[in-house]
């Protein structure tokens, strides 16, 4: 884990040096509890590509880094992820992100763009999508996935959830365009799940 500014700024050259649309695997983790609910965003992860993700650790800042809300904003990034929608706009309420509207605009949400793509529909979970698409588990362990992610460090097991959520999102992503492209491969998946 980098410094959330600095990771803000690499992310932002990469985006700056494209002259086409950028998807990026989006996702955010936060404490909970049954008392009080969901906590404030602990943990925002970006998967510019397959082979990096970016854990940036937000708990203990107030606002955003300026480079992260201009990323986010940016026209030509495009963030993907199952119910991304909904993260977008808690981490709006968590940290009073403006152009909010216009992020979420830009938002592709997996389980959307697959039933848009794929012959039948369902609701998706991003486990069931990198089953169905990819041949493919993830562990979405309850106890890491409910555990105290404002903490600093991550511990190795927080890190791998929080990173295989965006590639996995990401992976589930380029899948589903795939077959927009090429209906061919459609014919492969089986009829049911």
């Amino acid at each position: 884990m980098i410094g959330c500014a600095m990771a803000c700024d690499e992310l932002l050259k990469i985006v700056e040096n494209s002259d086409k649309p950028i998807v990026m695997g989006f996702d955010m983790e936060w404490p909970f509890s049954f008392k009080t609910g969901p906590g404030k965003t602990a943990v925002i992860q970006i998967s510019p590509d397959l082979d990096v993700t970016y854990l940036l650790h937000v708990s203990e800042i107030k606002k955003l880094p300026m480079g992260l809300c201009k990323l986010l904003a940016h026209p030509l990034v495009r963030l993907t992820g199952n119910n991304i929608k909904n993260d977008v706009r808690k981490l709006s309420r968590d940290f009073q992100v403006s152009d909010v509207d216009k992020i979420i605009e830009n938002c592709i949400d997996c389980g959307t763009f697959a039933n848009e793509v794929l012959p039948f529909t369902q609701r998706w979970s991003l486990e069931g999508l990198v089953e169905y698409l990819l041949n493919m588990r993830i562990s979405k362990d309850k106890k890491v996935r409910m555990s105290k992610w404002s903490i600093i460090p991550l511990n190795d097991d927080q890190k791998i959830y929080a990173a295989t959520d965006t590639y996995a999102s990401l992976r589930v992503y380029l899948q589903i365009k795939k077959f927009q492209e090429d209906p061919s491969g459609i014919e492969n998946l089986p009829l049911v799940i």
